[in-house]
This record gives C-alpha cells, structure tokens and sequence, in this order.
C-alpha cells in the first residue's frame, strides 16, 4: 500500500530547478516476472566472483544464482562493473544535514566551539518546519543513496512544533520523515526516540529541549505504538519499519528505562541508545544510578542481540565483554565523531568479545559510510603505529561493518547478496581512477580504502533501479527544494 500524499506548503510561484539532463527511467522487475544481472564480478560474501549472474523474483527478492551459459545470456549484462550489497547506515540524523558547514568555526575563546555547534543546532531546531523537515530529509537519503546506501536507520528524536507545543497529529514529523524516505526510494528504519528530560550529557539544550521532550515515557510508548501500526498499515514491512531509541540514558528516569525496554522487548523492536561521549555523562550516570551506563541497561534487560549502543567512547573493559557476551552491537560514527573531535569506540576490543560494529553517518557532516570505514581502521593504525590490527586483512571485516552488521542493527533483510534477501546493490565503474586495475583479489580492499563516491554507477533496491549513471530521477527538484530551506533557515 502506498502512504498517504501530502500536498506541499511551498508557495506556488516558487520554482525548483530541474535536471539538466534526462531524467533516468524508472527499470525493475515487474510482478511475477524474474530479473537478473551479470556485471563482470559480484561480491557473494567472501570474495569477488565472474562469470556469475544472479536473478530476483517478482517480489524483488534473490531467487538464485546461476553460471548457467541461458542464464548468462538473459540476464542483464552490467560491463565494466561490479556488484556490491548495499550499504546500511544505521545511525542518522536527517535534519542534521542543514547544519553542513555551519559548526565549524572555532569559538571566541577555546571552550566556545561545542556550545557554537550547539547553537547552530538549536537555531534550525527552532525554525524547521515540517515541509522543511520533509526537504531536509529527502536531501540527507538522497546523498546516502548516490553512496551506495540502501537502508538507513533514522534516530528521530525533534517531535514537535517549533514553539514546543504538540502536533494535532504527535507523529507528525516522523510520518514527513517516512513520506521522504519512500519519495526518494530508501529503505527506513524509523527510530522513535523517547526522552522525558534534558540529559546532563548531552551536546546540545536550549531551544532543541522545546521539540524533543515527551510528557511521560507512557505517553511516548503509546506515541511509538500508535506510529508502528500506521507505519504497519501504510508500508511493506521490509520498506519502513519502527525501532525504539533513547536519546541518552540520563534522557529517562530509572522506571521510564524500563517501560521503554519492556514495550521494545515485548513488540520485539529493535533497541538503540546513544552512550555518553565524555567521561562527564558517564561520571552523571554513576551520581544518579550508582553504576556505568551499561551496566546500568544491562540490569534493566535492555542488552541482547537485538541492542545497539551508538557511539562508545568511554566503554571500559568490563562493558565490553557485557555486550560481547549479549551479541550487542555498537555502531560507530567515525566522520561526526572526529569532526566534534571524539574518541572512537575500543573496535578491535569488541569485534574480539564478540560484538558486532555497524556504522552510522550521525550528524551529516559527510555521508560516505565507505569513508567512516577506513577512518575506523586508520584510528586503530595511529594508535598502534601498525597496520592489520583488527584482522591481517581488515577490508572484508570494515565492509561486513557496512553491511550485515548494520542489517542486523536495524532489523533489516539486506545487507548481503544472499538467496531470499532482497536484491538491494549497488555497482561500482571498475575502470573509475580510484579502482582502475583492481583484480579480484584486491578489488574489496580498493573499495573500502580507495573508492571515490564518482565511481559508483547503479543502485538498485528490490531489484529496481534509484540511481542510474550516477544520477536520481528527482535530483534535481530534491537538491533544489533543499537550496530553499537552507536560504530561509539561516537568512
């Protein structure tokens, strides 16, 4: 079923620009007819294969592979490309992509830079409206998709008006949020984030706090059930679907904790929750509960499989094996987290307890999850003075990272090209500058630490063709739209 349209608030006399070229067409498999595709290599898994074509059904789902000499020649042929699994970003801020640029000058004195960063946030915060949030939106999946992202996992935490009253409709934003991701062609993990107070941890207050608290934790659960079902209702299951997050665990009371795990427990929703970045929000944490964060939501129930800390930076060696021995996941944001000038998370010491690592674009200062990928392994080279510290070869274990491990994060059915899965993929000019004379042996370490975002040709998602030549059918309206709000939001 398709949502609900939204008629636009723009005025009418108010024109976006068009593509200068012609638009690419719409291509997929059509209902009960099969589709394949044979570039010259395709990564199943654990390396780069030829002369293999792989097929989707009618519902856009792997149906098989074949070396089969028919099959070669019915499927699509893709020359001088490779196929990849797309990528899944499971961590985003969406509306975050209108502070691009806007946080990076250093303050009057040298403690001023995270307040004028706060302030850049909390000045949009006050000013978005929904049409913008819708815009801003689209133009953050857009740019995830020219990078090879299939599915992104949106941490939707701004909830109401902009003078902090409610919406007539409280889901209002994250209905926009939904509307943009199935306008653009993503796939969408929609986060709802409960918070009831303004965490001490937190980078940012001030007017942002106005948008962001709910009343209670029992009125947020409704809010999120009330969100699955229309969410249930309106889109296929694997296209959009709702998660719970917190924004903080200072962002709740001990017994909102516990209603809020116990609703995501009992819908079997995926957990998120954002960790402390400083020492001082885990200091705060120790003050009220009398013990660590995570070991704080481990007692509470909230740490198993389907449980993701973002970020992770003062994780001690005790929460380690805690969310290693509970198949935890933790998703980093190496690009935010070095752009507001963070510790990474202890990688290697995880992978090791047997946690998983997503990754997750965060605060849109560059959307490029290959990029976060070998800046996660060029954080763990300077710190060690050596290469190989996750594995002799990292480029298979960053892109699993990328990939499964996010799918996992998020609750999603892609993240490989696996038989059943969806044909999600995007595919890669072999004869691009960055990757020219890759074989097969080298080509997976070339994408993950040489890839150029020009490079990437095609994305596909349920067997249907988003990006073509490198190129959004709508990009040219999407880009514009965005070009406006950005003009009223920071006049």
């Amino acid at each position: 079923m398709s949502p609900p349209e939204r008629k636009s608030s723009r005025p009418p006399d108010v024109a976006s620009p068009r593509p200068s070229a012609a638009a690419p067409k719409v291509v997929g498999v059509q209902p009960g007819a099969e589709m394949g595709w044979l570039p010259d290599c395709v990564y199943t898994g654990e390396k780069f294969e030829t002369g293999l074509a792989f097929f989707a059904d009618g519902l856009g789902r792997i149906s098989r592979f074949s070396r089969e000499p028919a099959d070669l020649a019915v499927a699509r042929r893709l020359p001088g490309q490779a196929a990849l699994p797309g990528l899944v970003n499971a961590h985003s801020h969406a509306f975050h992509r209108t502070l691009r640029g806007r946080g990076e000058l250093r303050g009057r004195t040298e403690h001023d830079a995270p307040p004028a960063a706060s302030e850049a946030h909390d000045r949009v915060a006050a000013r978005l409206s929904g049409e913008d949030y819708f815009d801003a939106a689209r133009m953050a999946f857009l740019e995830m998709m020219l990078s090879g992202i299939t599915c992104v996992g949106e941490f939707h935490y701004l909830r109401h008006q902009a003078d902090g009253s409610p919406w007539p409709d409280p889901n209002f934003l994250a209905g926009e949020i939904l509307r943009a991701a199935h306008d653009v062609g993503i796939r969408l993990a929609l986060l709802h984030v409960g918070a009831t107070r303004v965490d001490p941890a937190a980078a940012s207050s001030g007017l942002a706090s106005a948008r962001v608290l709910a009343a209670s934790a029992e009125r947020f659960v409704r809010e999120t059930e009330s969100l699955r079902v229309y969410a249930e209702k309106n889109y296929p299951g694997d296209e959009a679907w709702i998660g719970v997050a917190a924004l903080g665990v200072g962002a709740l009371s001990l017994d909102e904790l516990r209603v809020v795990g116990n609703y995501a427990h009992t819908q079997r929703l995926r957990l998120h929750v954002q960790l402390p970045v400083l020492g001082s929000g885990v200091d705060a944490c120790v003050r009220e509960h009398g013990r660590r964060p995570v070991a704080l939501l481990g007692e509470l129930g909230w740490i198993d499989k389907r449980f993701t800390a973002v970020h992770g930076a003062q994780l001690n060696e005790d929460e380690v094996k805690l969310l290693g021995a509970a198949r935890a996941i933790v998703c980093a944001c190496p690009t935010a987290e070095r752009n507001s000038g963070l510790t990474p998370a202890p990688v290697a010491e995880l992978l090791a307890a047997g946690a998983g690592v997503a990754l997750g674009s965060d605060r849109q200062a560059q959307i490029n999850l290959l990029a976060d990928a070998r800046l996660l392994d060029y954080a763990l080279r300077v710190t060690s003075e050596k290469r190989g510290v996750l594995t002799p070869d990292p480029a298979p274990v960053l892109f699993h990272a990328a990939t499964v491990t996010g799918a996992r994060s998020l609750g999603a059915t892609g993240g490989a090209l696996e038989v059943g899965r969806p044909a999600d993929f995007f595919t890669v000019n072999l004869y691009d500058p960055s990757l020219a004379g890759s074989d097969a042996g080298t080509l997976l370490s070339n994408v993950v630490f040489s890839l150029e975002r020009r490079a990437i040709r095609d994305v596909w998602i349920g067997a249907r063709l988003k990006i073509a030549n490198g190129r959004h059918v709508d990009q040219g309206g999407i880009v514009g739209r965005f070009v406006e709000v950005q003009q009223r939001l920071w006049a």
